[in-house]
């Protein structure tokens, strides 16, 4: 049986050890961003909130990488070694930094146009947040950003939602980390209307894709919404008052 003072030197190691792992995290903290065009940066084909939240939401020294990729479906993102590449990245920081890796319900709108895709959208979700912990990164599921498509009434016609189910289910399962973008993106559309929101599309016709400035925007929301469920990640947030109000009130910006 141990003495007293030999269980205290044990604990006093196990401690040492604890501690000596979290004071070789330094306070920056790396946000991973995997997903579809709606996060990707800006181009002919694609645009997201991905560059806006990585170029307006993070102070220095943590930051942001953009992995967003026009056309992804969850199982082309991992096959195409996109997810591979992420994982590496993950696997590089963390051991010195806290990570974060985004894992964007945004796939689903493209699975969604696949047949029969649910279960395999699912197991994908899983495989991908089971990947990002054995990296010692921490998983954040991030629901869909509405189209911007509405009805004669001001309401959203988006086929999202069930979606966004789907991915908030899947986050449940594991007590993971997950934001609700669509819903919050649904009610802030409906608050603007849509002569507003035509000031966000990438181009003329393009319901989905964000402009410089519906980035902007929507990054805001997305680091808004991640400070609301982590104290650390609002620590590290570059915070902008006037947009977060104006989002919460359903104001404009541009």
């Amino acid at each position: 049986m141990l003495f007293k003072k030999e269980i205290l030197s044990l604990l006093a190691c196990t401690a040492g050890a604890l501690g000596a792992h979290i004071r070789n995290r330094d306070a920056t903290s790396v946000f991973l961003l995997a997903g579809d065009s709606t996060t990707a940066k800006q181009t002919d084909g694609g645009g997201g909130w991905g560059e806006g939240f990585k170029n307006f939401t993070i102070s220095s020294p943590s930051f942001a990488v953009n992995y967003g990729h026009n056309g992804a479906t969850t199982s082309s993102f991992i096959s195409g070694g996109d997810w591979e590449t992420v994982l590496s990245e993950a696997s590089r920081h963390s051991s010195s930094k806290t990570v974060y890796v985004t894992i964007q319900h945004q796939f689903g709108h493209n699975d969604q146009k696949l047949s029969n895709f649910v279960e395999t959208y699912k197991s994908n979700l899983r495989r991908m947040i089971s990947d990002v912990k054995a990296n010692d990164a921490i998983p954040i599921i991030v629901t869909s950003i509405s189209r911007r498509k509405y009805r004669s009434n001001g309401t959203i016609n988006d086929n999202l939602e069930t979606w966004a189910g789907y991915a908030i289910s899947v986050a449940n399962e594991g007590e993971t980390m997950y934001i609700d973008l669509w819903k919050n993106s649904v009610k802030y559309l409906e608050k603007i209307g849509e002569t507003a929101a035509r000031k966000l599309d990438l181009k003329s016709g393009d319901a989905t894709h964000l402009n410089g400035n519906g980035s902007i925007v929507f990054g805001r929301m997305v680091m808004d919404l991640l400070c609301e469920k982590s104290a650390a990640i609002r620590a590290v947030a570059k915070q902008d008052e006037k947009l977060s109000g104006n989002i919460e009130a359903g104001t404009p910006s541009f």
